[in-house]
């Protein structure tokens, strides 16, 4: 076979031919217009939309390929379209649209109650009896912050405890610390008038701060009342039974662990403040401090941070309860002067009738000796 020999100035004078465009079969759209038209309404009804993409998709799995890839990718178009519109509307619905309150007007569980606890009680009571009377009388203590969804009231991410000091015809007077009702400076309204309360239940209620210990870590609360007539005031002990060395009690939040009891001694006593041994942890704050008998011996306020100062064992401080007692230093709001001076009057009444029983006593006493 003869050999073709092809030289170097063949190929350069060769000229490649310019490449012709291929003409392209123009095809119908998979998914017609009436189709299109006739579907797009769907986008407002999700649901429905879902389920016609499960019923088309399972349909068509006979279909060529180019036919079920189109129709996919128009249902797939269409279900994005139709959960944005569906994801807006729900924002804006509960953007706009009032949801029922967490937080009640006022207090059910007291409203309903009759038998508030006899205190000072004649004999000392164990630990389980403090638990069993004294337990009910206090609250969790909320600030309140907004929801940023839909503006409702809620319960923020910081609480303490709270001590019923009266309950009358028109209400309730509690007593807590002024760091728990003001919470933390980033996280709600300082100075603000409204907090939320709760007893064992757990159903939140709105109170009112209606003054602030301007020296002291005290604030006074007040929550209307609705219904009942029950009546209750709390006794405070007096200075001369607050001493070093006095069995104590304390109810509060530790951590989170509601109405948690705790008991210890009076460690060192003060002007205005004591220090205690019973146990106390963040949650405490603005809870009672009770002597064996239910007298409401003082309020916690505060504790040393073992982790700011590793040697702190235990150290653990509240504000006397007699400082209810002096009228300086409050800065009232509303009806605080008020309230506080009807929960002194009907301590000094309980006061006088106790002494009139004792005396009494003592007389009869006296009489069958004789």
């Amino acid at each position: 076979m003869d050999k073709i020999v092809i030289s170097a100035g063949e190929i350069a004078e060769t000229r490649l031919l310019p490449e012709q465009p291929r003409p392209e079969a123009k095809l119908a759209p998979v998914v017609p217009v009436w189709a299109k038209l006739s579907m797009a309404p769907l986008v407002l009804l999700l649901p429905l939309l879902c389920l016609m993409a499960i019923v088309l998709r399972v349909a068509m799995r006979s279909l060529p390929p180019r036919t079920r890839h189109g129709w996919a990718a128009f249902l797939n178009s269409l279900l994005i379209t139709s959960g944005l519109l569906t994801s807006l509307t729900a924002v804006s619905l509960l953007s706009f649209t009032p949801l029922p309150s967490l937080v009640s007007a006022g207090l059910a569980e007291l409203d309903e109650r009759g038998d508030f606890p006899k205190l000072p009680g004649m004999t000392a009571m164990s630990a389980t009896e403090v638990s069993e009377n004294l337990k009910p009388m206090v609250a969790v203590i909320s600030p309140g912050q907004r929801s940023w969804l839909t503006n409702a009231e809620m319960p923020s991410g910081s609480f303490g405890a709270g001590m019923l000091l009266q309950a009358n015809s028109e209400g309730y007077l509690f007593v807590s610390a002024h760091h728990v009702v003001d919470g933390p400076a980033w996280q709600t309204v300082k100075n603000a008038s409204r907090i939320l309360i709760a007893m064992a239940s757990g159903t939140w209620g709105a109170a009112d701060v209606i003054a602030r210990h301007q020296d002291l870590d005290l604030a006074l609360l007040w929550v209307p009342r609705e219904s009942g007539s029950g009546t209750f005031t709390q006794p405070i002990a007096t200075a001369a039974n607050v001493m070093d060395g006095e069995t104590i009690f304390v109810i509060g939040h530790p951590e989170g662990l509601r109405f948690t009891l705790s008991t210890g001694i009076i460690s060192r006593t003060d002007n205005r403040a004591i220090q205690i041994s019973a146990p106390v942890s963040p949650g405490n704050s603005g809870g009672p401090v009770f002597d064996d008998k239910g007298n409401l011996v003082a309020i916690v306020t505060s504790m040393i941070d073992k982790h700011g100062d590793p040697n702190a064992e235990n150290l653990n401080f509240a504000v006397r309860a007699d400082a209810l007692l002096d009228d300086s230093g409050w800065h009232f709001d509303k009806s605080g002067r008020k309230r506080l001076e009807d929960y002194r009057a009907s301590l000094a009444r309980q006061y006088a009738i106790a002494a009139g029983e004792q005396q009494n006593k003592k007389t009869n006493s006296s009489h069958v000796q004789h």
